[in-house]
């Protein structure tokens, strides 16, 4: 609910948004989600605003730049919301090793969570970890198991 209603912090935002574009079901939901939250919307009662209020929009519009026109995403590993971030797919990162032949990218979001694009190579172990906070993980390409689980791209 809190993706569909514009709450989440601008890191976990393009986490869902990446996972929501490789999941057919997820998309099924956040619509009904977004219908839920119309009606609710219908429901609320009318709020006054000031008279000049349209006009005032029209011309912020009208003074804004022009809208860009949206660029066809290449088909590569990294879905739509994520090419953005990365202003590319697999190619534009800039990779920084981190150790044990994993490297890392570090993604610019606002100041509540971050966002870090890792690359394992297949059969390397991730040693135990922790963090603060909550984490998602969301696998992009590949697969790995957990103590409980296999987990594949879009997971």
């Amino acid at each position: 609910m809190g993706y569909a209603a514009g709450t989440l912090p601008e890191a976990f935002d393009l986490v869902v948004a990446t996972h929501v574009s490789m999941c057919d079901d997820c998309r099924a939901a956040i619509a009904e989600y977004d219908a839920v939250g119309g009606e609710v919307m219908l429901d609320m009662p009318p709020m006054d605003v000031d008279a000049d209020a349209l006009a005032a929009t029209l011309a912020m519009i009208d003074k804004g730049a022009p809208v860009p026109k949206p660029r066809q995403k290449a088909r590569g590993v990294f879905p739509a919301p994520l090419q953005d971030y990365v202003a590319g797919d697999l190619s534009a990162v800039k990779w920084r090793k981190v150790g044990g032949g994993v490297s890392q990218m570090v993604l610019k979001t606002s100041g509540d969570a971050t966002v870090r694009l890792l690359k394992i190579p297949a059969g390397t172990a991730i040693p135990d970890h922790g963090h603060h906070g909550t984490e998602l993980t969301l696998v992009l390409q590949g697969a790995f198991f957990d103590d409980t689980d296999r987990f594949a791209a879009g997971d």
